[in-house]
């Protein structure tokens, strides 16, 4: 929601800065959005795989769906999952893993009904949390290359404005210089106002989205450990309490677990 906030607000600003210096038809041109937009997605198309470039422009969805959410209903989880396995057994758990919608919890613990050790619980978990981790660089990367490559082309159709602008002045012609250097450097707004305001902050977002999801992955694999360990669940409680900021606490978030 505040993803959506801040970008719509930016542009109502942008908008009335607009109409209060001569009115937004100045700042339209098909041209200009062509070259810039045109060019960006031409230059990210051969940086990356076309695959990786469409799957993360997807995720700018999820952005303004949801915002990024305390890790603390994975410490609720994991005191509920220890208290039932302390109650009954560690086979009582596949019940439970049934009901949990977040695949690296659900697997953390299907490994624990298996039996298999927990070093090999913690090898599988941190292959599946670094491959999520490196998802999450790559979208990151793009947008900040989106980010850098914006400006550069909106200069492009500022240049290209102003070589066609040259051609074409000639006797008589000066009063056309003004009117055309306004066109020309329209592209070069397109560029600044993409990059700074929607490719940096998404970029920014997604940074922050990784490390929210890198706190709740290490909850995750201690916490499993230490269920399959036999932990008391108020120790439990104590020790992943402890990676959340002051102030915060387990029961801030009790909404139960989300789709990763």
């Amino acid at each position: 929601m505040g993803t959506f906030i801040g970008i719509i607000s930016g542009t109502l600003i942008l908008f009335y800065a607009a109409l209060d210096q001569g009115g937004a038809r100045l700042f339209l041109n098909l041209h200009a959005a062509m070259i810039v937009i045109g060019g960006l997605t031409a230059a990210l198309f051969i940086s990356y795989p076309l695959p990786t470039v469409i799957r993360v422009f997807g995720v700018l969805q999820h952005i303004f769906r949801r915002e990024i959410e305390s890790p603390s209903w994975v410490i609720t989880l994991m005191v509920r999952l220890a208290k039932v396995a302390r109650q009954h057994t560690l086979l009582k758990l596949d019940d439970e893993a049934q009901q949990i919608q977040d695949k690296t919890i659900r697997l953390g613990v299907s490994m624990v009904v298996d039996g298999h050790p927990p070093e090999v619980i913690r090898e599988v978990l941190e292959v599946e949390i670094a491959s999520m981790r490196a998802r999450h660089r790559a979208g990151e990367r793009i947008f900040r290359a989106a980010a850098r490559l914006a400006p550069a082309f909106g200069l492009v159709g500022t240049l290209i404005g102003l070589i066609a602008m040259l051609r074409s002045l000639g006797p008589g012609s000066a009063q056309s210089v003004g009117p055309g250097m306004a066109v020309a450097m329209v592209a070069t707004f397109y560029g600044v106002m993409l990059s700074n305001l929607l490719f940096q902050p998404v970029a920014e977002k997604l940074r922050a989205r990784s490390e929210a999801e890198a706190l709740r992955s290490q909850i995750i694999l201690d916490g499993i450990l230490m269920v399959q360990a036999g932990t008391h669940p108020r120790v439990i409680e104590l020790r992943l309490n402890a990676y959340l900021p002051l102030g915060q606490s387990r029961k801030e978030n009790e909404g139960g677990p989300r789709e990763a």
